[in-house]
């Protein structure tokens, strides 16, 4: 065996030593988009994520998590307060999802971490019924909110359990609303954070990978860096914030560092330097590096083969 096969780390030994703030043989990278899968089976959600991970090599693989949140018997959708008020804790909310991640798992052979995708209550309320309707549940009955959120954080804590089960490293929770766009960092504290904690406090003790994913680009860094987390993913390109700063902010890992929004319709001479600046910023340590959010759904091959091809070569 060569000197140079000898350093090469398997994609569990990089990804857990960016964890752990130790340097790597190279930056493990991911990437991620959304299948359009919701109304089809376990199996052929599975079957997209192994393909696309086939492909593409990544060293951590985001399981996508589309299927829907359930409405309660007899409604299409939430209108009116009587409607939440059906709402109750699932034990399984989303049994497909959970069949996708133990056929995921089986055939990963331990090749490779997994997490699964988990929205934040907030964003399933406003699946659930209207961006419109949480809003002015906030404002008309705010502790009505807080039990909706409650109730739902229970099943989707109850999830994350079913997924750390089926072999998960960690969940990805993705926050939408702790974003100035949609609410004052205050405001979220008040209404929201109780119930981002509910979930994550169910991977306690479960988990090695839990990621932060903060959606959007006026997003209150400040606040989610207490969240007991080892990952923060963001967008770097969209936030203005570069990962100095959010190094500065967070001492966990970082997750991003691409350009989801032009990821697609860049040549290699800019991916390259977009990688080096990633590096240089990280100097290979505390960097899982990816997009800060999920690329494009119609996004050609090449450009994501390019960034397997230039990181594994880095």
């Amino acid at each position: 065996m060569s000197a140079a096969s000898k350093l090469q780390m398997s994609k569990f030994e990089r990804v857990k030593a960016v964890l752990h703030g130790e340097r790597v043989d190279r930056l493990p990278f991911s990437f991620w988009h959304h299948f359009g899968l919701e109304k089809s089976s376990g199996e052929k959600q599975a079957e997209a994520i192994l393909a696309f991970y086939r492909k593409f090599d990544p060293d951590l693989v985001k399981v996508m998590s589309d299927f829907p949140y359930p409405v309660p018997e007899g409604l299409e959708k939430i209108s009116i307060t009587e409607d939440w008020e059906q709402l109750d804790v699932l034990k399984n909310p989303f049994p497909e999802q959970i069949k996708a991640l133990k056929i995921i798992h089986k055939e990963l052979k331990g090749q490779a971490p997994f997490v699964e995708t988990i929205f934040q209550s907030w964003t399933v309320a406003e699946k659930l019924s209207s961006r419109e309707t949480v809003r002015k549940l906030k404002d008309q009955n705010p502790n009505l909110l807080k039990r909706v959120l409650r109730v739902i954080s229970e099943s989707q804590a109850n999830h994350a359990r079913l997924a750390l089960e089926a072999g998960a490293a960690g969940i990805f929770l993705a926050i939408a609303a702790a974003d100035d766009l949609v609410m004052d960092s205050q405001e979220y504290l008040k209404f929201v954070r109780e119930s981002d904690l509910v979930i994550l406090d169910a991977t306690k003790g479960k988990s090695y990978l839990n990621i932060l994913h903060l959606h959007g680009n006026k997003v209150h860094f400040d606040n989610m860096v207490a969240y007991p987390v080892q990952v923060i993913n963001y967008s770097v390109h969209g936030t203005g914030m570069d990962l100095m700063t959010a190094k500065r902010k967070f001492s966990g890992t970082l997750m991003g560092g691409l350009n989801e929004a032009r990821i697609a319709g860049l040549g290699e001479s800019d991916l390259k330097s977009e990688i080096q600046e990633a590096i240089m910023a990280m100097q290979k340590r505390r960097l899982i590096l990816a997009p800060g959010c999920s690329v494009p759904n119609d996004i050609p091959d090449d450009p994501l083969l390019k960034v397997r091809d230039l990181v594994q070569k880095s």
